[in-house]
Parts: C-alpha cells; sequence; structure tokens
C-alpha cells in the first residue's frame, strides 16, 4: 500500500458540521476538481470519471460519530484504496481534519501516481479549508 496524507488542517466550525458534511457523499462534489465528470451519488455511495483516467466508485464503510471517516474502494474500481477523514476536537468553534489516502500500488504505479495522489489529498484539505474559512 502506497500512504499519502495531509497535515491536520484547521475548520472553523465544529466537529459535527465537518462530520456531516462528508458523511454524505451528496457533499462530496465540491471538494473534487473540474476534471471530474458523470458524477453519481447518494448518501453512502458514489461513482465518477476522472476525465481522460479511470472510472471509480467508492462508499463509506465506516463512520466514528465526529472522529473518522473511513471509506474503501468499490465496484470496478481500477486500483484498490482507502480514504479516512480523521477529525479532533481544538475547541468548541475550531475541528482539525487530517486525510489519508491509502492505494494498492505496485511500485511502477507508484512512481507514477505519487505526486498525483499527494495532490488530490492536498486539494481535499485545501478545498475543506475554503469550505470552512
Amino acid at each position: 500500500m502506497a500512504k499519502f496524507e495531509s497535515d491536520y488542517i484547521t475548520l472553523n466550525t465544529d466537529c459535527k458540521t465537518v462530520f456531516d458534511f462528508l458523511g454524505d457523499f451528496r457533499n462530496f462534489e465540491e471538494l473534487l476538481p473540474s476534471q471530474v465528470k458523470n458524477w453519481r451519488a447518494d448518501e453512502g455511495s458514489c461513482s465518477f470519471t476522472i476525465e481522460g483516467m479511470a472510472d471509480l466508485s467508492m462508499r463509506i464503510d465506516g463512520k466514528y460519530p465526529y472522529n473518522n471517516i473511513h471509506i474503501v474502494s468499490d465496484g470496478n474500481t481500477p486500483v484498490s484504496f482507502k480514504l479516512d477523514y480523521f477529525l479532533r476536537k481544538k475547541d468548541e468553534n475550531t475541528c482539525q481534519c487530517s486525510i489519508v489516502f491509502d492505494a494498492d500500488l505496485n511500485p511502477f504505479q507508484k512512481m507514477v501516481a505519487s505526486n498525483a495522489l499527494q495532490n488530490f489529498v492536498n486539494m481535499l484539505g485545501d478545498k475543506l479549508r475554503e469550505r470552512y474559512a
């Protein structure tokens, strides 16, 4: 597994608000880049195409109130992966979030995709930060 993670980012809202937002895939499109097409989602799963790359599907595999949302690849996704949002309370009105993406990549895939996957994790964090600025 190749692991890509963000630092903890500070969000100007409570952990419950962030947890509720991230725990519903219908909100997730707001965090994705413009290259995402064919977006389909319900509360617990989503699928989409990354323009010029691959079709991806994922589902929420576990929700641990106000601490963690665990997401896994689903269906015919070309690479098995896990995506975790880890939340921690800083104070009553501030939450911190770390994003961890683990992908089952062979050494060649890791070499080719590492920068793009780290940028993806960083972009998710940046979009969350913008939303809760």
